[in-house]
Formats: structure tokens, C-alpha cells, sequence
């Protein structure tokens, strides 16, 4: 897919989505979808969603940058207008101070995807970054942004597993992970290898999207809410934050903070609810009616309402959904310091 437009701001999401009906027309999206719903299959057996993430994230990154900005990550605003950038520029500064990166650091950006953070925290602090990410696409378009903002000389985005990091040891002052935590079924080993490549009493920042302490598995509103999410995503069974300070302690890294950033009613997913239409359209049944008819006439490819209220409809259907009832937290921010085990 060749996405012909590109959001100066990304924060009219109502705008960028109806540009996607247009924009897809050249996608094979029924191979997409059977595919993706054997990997996930598999992974759910397997419990290793490396590969279901990796082709999910070929297809969804450009669109995600284009459509939604730098990061598929969702940061609550402080006051009502201000936009959704600097709402993100402030979640980056936060992880910043909470790591003490400056110019005498090396940090590393694991699930970097595109490498958005990574630059801009490279660029406000002057630390050298390391990205760490599963698709080769997005190695080589990380490696090109990093080149063209004069980075290249401390920046660099590696292809590889953050269950086996191919990184020497105690090799990092500090660490983040922004949202890719949740595509790992077992944490313990993440976070086994975050303690072997940072320095002793390195520190490691996670803004985490998780299953919240109301989420009752019995529920079967809850239930759905959170298989359709993971499903949509190749995401193993969210974890909560309770879970990963454990799996993070067991491994040699205590918590020694843990906020969630969103304040009132300014929320994580503030941005899916600001235009009224954008939750009413990825609800209605009339969206699908109309794509399947579309689909009918060939104004749009063959596959793309099952795409459409899978992938990108259902995404934004189950975050509302889950942040309206409570079940999803999107704005955990925890801090952990390595310490001898």
C-alpha cells in the first residue's frame, strides 16, 4: 500500500480514517486477512506471537504512520485543546526524566517500530539510541529518518527479538518500552534480558497499555472487548500492571514509580471520543452495509469490509469500548532500577 496523503498533525482522526477507504485499493487484503488469522491461531498454540506481530505491523505500520502519527501509542492531553503531539512530546519527556538520559547516555527503544521516540529523544537530549524492532520495513524506514535528521552518527534501529536481544551485555545506561510490551505472552523473559544489557543500577521506563484491576474474565462484555482488541492486533492475552512489576522483580528490576498519567477526564483515548461521528461511524452497522456494497461495485477491493471492520474500525471500536467501561488502562507509566539478584 502506497498511502497517498499524509496527516500534518494526526490529530483529525476522523479525517485520515474515511482517506483509507480510498487508499487501500491496490492491497491484497483478503491474503491479509487469512494470513493473519493463521498466525495468530498458531501463536495462540505456541504462545510465541513474534511472527503474527511481524506480518500484522508489515501491512499496519505505514498506515499507522500516516494516518495516526509517529507512534501507535495513545498519551491523555492536559487541557482540552491542546494537541495530540505535544500530548506524545510530553509522554517523551516524562519517560526522559524518569531515565536521566542526557548526553552522556546510551539508551535503548525496544518495539521502536519507525523510530519516532528514539529521534526525538536523541534530538532534546543528545544521547546516543538504539532501537530494537521485529519488522525489517521498519529498519530500513528508522534507519533512513534516522540519516536524513543527521543522526546516524549515535542512532541506529537493529531487526531483532526482545525475548533474545542481539546486544552485549550491560551495554545500556537506561531502557524504554512504549506499548510493546503487551505483545509478549511471557514477560519474564523481556524483562530477563533488559537486566542483562543494562548497567548495574540501570533504569528501564514502560508506558503500558494493560488489562485494567476491573477486567473480569467471567464479564462476557469484558470478555469480548478484550478479544476482539487482542485478535485485531496479534497480541497475546493483555497483562495487567500488577503483573508486570512481578515478572520485572523476579527478573532483578524493582519498581521504584508507578503513575498513571491520565488526569480526570482528559484520558488515554481522549482522541478517539473528541469528534462524536468517528465512534458513531466505527459502531454502525451502515459502515459495513456501505463497504460491503462498495466492495459489490468494485469502488472498493475485494476484502476490505472484513479488513475494514476487523483491522481498523474494530481497533478503534475496542479501544473506546474498553476505555469507556474501564477494562483498558492506556496510560500506566512504571520505572524500574536494576538491582543484584
Amino acid at each position: 500500500m502506497s498511502p497517498a496523503h499524509k496527516t500534518a498533525s494526526g490529530d483529525n482522526l476522523l479525517t485520515g480514517y474515511l482517506r483509507l477507504f480510498r487508499d487501500f485499493r491496490r492491497t491484497d487484503l483478503v491474503q491479509f486477512c487469512d494470513e493473519h488469522h493463521r498466525l495468530v491461531e498458531q501463536a495462540r498454540q505456541t504462545r510465541d506471537f513474534a511472527e503474527a506481530t511481524q506480518h500484522y505491523y508489515g501491512l499496519m505500520a505505514p498506515v499507522i504512520e500516516t494516518y495516526y502519527g509517529e507512534g501507535w501509542h495513545f498519551c491523555p492531553p492536559e487541557f482540552p485543546k491542546q494537541s495530540r503531539q505535544d500530548a506524545t512530546r510530553r509522554l517523551y519527556r516524562l519517560v526522559v526524566r524518569q531515565l536521566g538520559l542526557d548526553h552522556t547516555k546510551h539508551g535503548l527503544d525496544i518495539g521502536c517500530g519507525i523510530g519516532g521516540m528514539l529521534r526525538f529523544v536523541a534530538k532534546h537530549t543528545g544521547a546516543a539510541m538504539t532501537g530494537l524492532t521485529l519488522g525489517e520495513n521498519e529498519v530500513e524506514q528508522a534507519n533512513v529518518a534516522i540519516a536524513d535528521e543527521g543522526l546516524a552518527d549515535r542512532c541506529r534501529v537493529l531487526q531483532g527479538d526482545n525475548c533474545a536481544m542481539p546486544i552485549a551485555d550491560e551495554t545500556f545506561d537506561a531502557a524504554y518500552a512504549v506499548y510493546s510490551l503487551k505483545y509478549h505472552s511471557n514477560l519474564d523473559i523481556v524483562f530477563q534480558e533488559l537486566h542483562r544489557v543494562l548497567k548495574p543500577k540501570g533504569r528501564f521506563a514502560a508506558y503500558c497499555l494493560c488489562k485494567s484491576k476491573i477486567y473480569r474474565r467471567e464479564d462476557p462484555t469484558h470478555a469480548r472487548i478484550l478479544a476482539d482488541f487482542e485478535y485485531s492486533t496479534a497480541m497475546p492475552s493483555l497483562h495487567t500492571v500488577d503483573d508486570m512489576i512481578e515478572s520485572a522483580n523476579r527478573a532483578g528490576l524493582r519498581c521504584v514509580d508507578n503513575v498513571d498519567i491520565s488526569t480526570g477526564e482528559l484520558t488515554w483515548y481522549s482522541w478517539w471520543v473528541r469528534n462524536p461521528l468517528l465512534p458513531w461511524l466505527v459502531s454502525s452497522p451502515v459502515t459495513y452495509g456501505l463497504t460491503r456494497f462498495c466492495e459489490a461495485l468494485r469502488i472498493l477491493p475485494r476484502g476490505f469490509a472484513i479488513f475494514n471492520d476487523t483491522f481498523l474500525a474494530g481497533t478503534v471500536r475496542s479501544i473506546i469500548r474498553g476505555g469507556r467501561t474501564g477494562v483498558l488502562t492506556g496510560s500506566a507509566l512504571l520505572t524500574f532500577e536494576k538491582f543484584d539478584r
